[in-house]
């Protein structure tokens, strides 16, 4: 896919190479890219499964 379709890490706000998606605190969904998936794991983010 072409790289100005991807989304920003709702973490670090780069672009997302291999993004992963998790609902927030407020149950809001989110892209966390590969590198901050430690952080919102830590941060008790809940991976979505669709």
């Amino acid at each position: 896919m072409l790289s100005i379709f991807r989304k920003k890490c709702a973490v670090c706000k780069k672009k997302a190479a291999e993004p992963r998606k998790y609902f927030n605190e407020v149950n809001k969904p989110i892209v966390v890219c590969e590198k901050c998936v430690m952080y919102a794991e830590r941060r008790a983010f809940r991976k979505r499964t669709a």
